[in-house]
């Protein structure tokens, strides 16, 4: 019977995550409410405040939950893949950018989550939610690079770090783009965005010469 509680207790809260999504998402943060979000749930707002003690909170929860998400898709992406550095990227990406256009809905949610990470004073938990997920994000590429530079790959003269940088930059214009434009294809933007840049990252042809990695201070 406990088992059956917790699992009852999880569907509640995925449901309750959802739908605050959604309301986060179509309202923001500031203009939604608790009313809102019990009822796109279809719940009592009584229960919503058994598992989230205020708004905050459950954005808090939104946020975890939508990274957690992205991290979850980037790691299957991943196991997909071939062995080779370019094809991880290309896959992760490609893969991410495809969740995203399946719910172009919550897109806005990423402008929710970059506003709350540009004001830590009123969202401190939510902005350090975000800029750990893309430090971490950065690094898994910028690991992927190196890979690919060790095993000749890549061109040995490039910086992983600041390529990873320049990478979620652009990832994050296609995401803030979309988000006003229905009209753009961020997967075919973004498919096309990492080929070329991994063309460019491409290892001179045999006689060539690269310089030696260079090390980020």
């Amino acid at each position: 019977m406990h088992e059956l509680a917790v699992i009852g207790a999880k569907a509640k809260t995925r449901t309750i995550l959802r739908a605050a999504a959604q309301v986060f998402a179509e309202r923001g943060y500031q203009a939604a409410t608790i009313d809102d979000i019990a009822e796109y749930a279809g719940i009592a707002k009584g229960t919503v405040y058994l598992y989230f003690r205020s708004k905050h909170e459950l954005f808090l929860g939104v946020c975890y939950d939508y990274i957690a998400a992205i991290e979850r898709i980037g790691k299957q992406a991943i196991e997909r893949s071939s062995t080779t550095a370019a094809a991880q990227i290309q896959q992760r990406i490609h893969t991410l950018l495809a969740m995203s256009t399946e719910t172009r809905d919550l897109l806005p949610l990423i402008l929710e989550f970059w506003s709350a990470a540009a004001s830590p004073q009123r969202h401190a938990s939510v902005a350090a939610l975000v800029r750990g997920a893309h430090s971490k994000f950065r690094r898994l590429i910028a690991d992927q690079i190196r890979k690919g530079q060790e095993d000749g790959e890549f061109d040995r003269s490039a910086d992983a770090s600041q390529v990873a940088a320049m990478l979620v930059g652009a990832l994050d214009g296609i995401f803030l783009q979309a988000s006003f434009d229905p009209g753009l294809d961020p997967v075919c933007i973004g498919d096309q965005f990492v080929s070329i840049l991994l063309r460019s990252l491409a290892a001179p042809e045999e006689g060539g010469r690269s310089a030696p990695i260079r090390q980020q201070t």
